[in-house]
């Protein structure tokens, strides 16, 4: 028995980077040689047309989040960059300069500056609501979470009701799940939680950058403007460090790194934990005796994966609040 797990393990393969982003359609082309038993299977039309949705949904899953993301990030710094022209447009209109050519380009190109900010501002979020990328987003992700899940629920209860006694067929799948599911699974929260670490650092550097040129701005310089009129611009600093600071605000609410680096690191831990059991699940299956331990072993990584979604599904408010925040900044900014 030891020599049909491991015949089965060979067949099926080793974990590998390319396995990150799956395509359940091509599994049974996959598998034609090394395990004809299961490819065969996999080219039922039920499990064709369920993969098949699964990899529509997530393609258009990413193009909307890249999309939105995009967009999203491109209309906060356009607004920043916008403020920030106009509070130096007011600063040199304050102080006693004498009129030049200089003076006025710089005027001019600060104005310039504002209103192409404005602009595409403007622009990027109409571009959003009108093709209502976060709410396209949303539920393309959630189909595709929906499909893919169901792939291997559907496949686990096909291969245990019509194919009870056949333990190399039930081999297969144990180790087919684990490579192209639970692993994958367990690769991508454990990396997405130290991109979102990682980028949680960058939305910090900027806050505090945006905190010292706040405090250079209302503070220091602010006095040396007082006295100084022809100093007076550069208190246009703290503008400037609000402006910035806008930016890490709406930035940490558009990518969630916080929360989802908390989030997707105890979901991965969950799943380490699930794993474990891996060993004992095979000991079960090689018996043959209770083929339904494969079904409550995919449950307990998709129930796991489940949740862990319908948490991060709960999170989508906060970004259309930060959208909501961003036409309201748009709003102001035309009034001033």
């Amino acid at each position: 028995m030891k020599d049909l797990i491991e015949k089965a393990r060979s067949a099926i393969g080793s974990d590998t980077l390319n396995d990150y982003k799956i395509t359940p359609t091509n599994f049974s082309d996959n598998f034609e040689k090394t395990a004809p038993e299961i490819s065969t299977v996999l080219r039922h039309s039920t499990f064709q047309e369920i993969a098949g949705r699964y990899e529509q949904y997530d393609i258009a899953a990413v193009l909307s989040q890249n999309k939105f993301k995009r967009f999203a990030h491109q209309a906060t710094w356009a607004i920043c960059f916008a403020t920030v022209a106009g509070s130096f447009i007011a600063g040199l209109s304050a102080a006693n300069f004498k009129p030049s050519w200089i003076l006025t380009s710089i005027l001019f190109l600060l104005g310039l500056i504002s209103t192409i900010g404005g602009g595409i501002a403007v622009f990027r979020l109409y571009q959003i609501k009108c093709e209502k990328l976060l709410d396209r987003w949303m539920a393309d992700r959630a189909n595709a979470e929906t499909e893919r899940l169901g792939y291997f629920n559907s496949l686990s209860r096909y291969l245990v009701d019509n194919f009870r006694t056949d333990i190399y067929l039930h081999l297969l799948f144990i180790f087919m799940f684990k490579r192209y599911q639970l692993e994958v699974q367990r690769i991508y929260y454990t990396t997405r939680g130290g991109e979102h670490r990682i980028s949680l650092t960058k939305t910090s550097k900027i806050g505090a950058v945006a905190a010292l040129c706040l405090a250079l701005g209302s503070g220091g310089m602010g006095m040396i403007g007082a006295f100084f009129p022809d100093f007076l611009p550069i208190a246009a600093l703290g503008t400037i460090g609000a402006a910035i600071g806008v930016v890490a605000s709406r930035r940490e609410d558009l990518n969630q790194d916080e929360r989802n680096a908390e989030r997707y690191g105890r979901t991965a831990d969950i799943l380490s934990k699930i794993a474990e059991k891996y060993d004992d699940v095979l000991a079960i299956v090689k018996n043959g005796k209770t083929p339904e331990i494969i079904i409550e072993y995919v449950n307990a990584v998709n129930d796991q994966l489940s949740l862990e979604h319908r948490q991060w599904t709960s999170n989508t408010s906060e970004m259309s609040s930060a959208l909501s925040v961003l036409e309201k900044s748009i709003s102001n900014l035309h009034k001033e």
